[in-house]
């Protein structure tokens, strides 16, 4: 097994192609559903709270990421 190790200090275009950078994507989870972060959750609670979504749907949510979405981008 080889070990690749992936360093943007190093990177011959730092700073210049950050945003073309490949490495996120490879890094990306696998999976489109993701937890929800402390913004979203607050949200969903304040629908079960005002009635709008039950606590059992609330509980079924879940995030999705979009295939066209950007990802995080690494930065030096």
């Amino acid at each position: 097994m080889t070990t690749v190790i992936i360093d943007c200090q190093s990177c011959p275009v730092r700073d210049t192609h950050c945003a073309d950078c490949m490495v996120p994507a490879l890094l990306a989870p696998q999976t489109t559903e993701l937890s929800l972060d402390a913004a979203e959750t607050a949200a969903v609670r304040r629908f079960v709270a005002a009635g709008l979504v039950s606590p059992g749907e609330a509980a079924r949510v879940r995030a999705r990421r979009e295939p066209w979405a950007r990802h995080t981008r690494a930065v030096g």
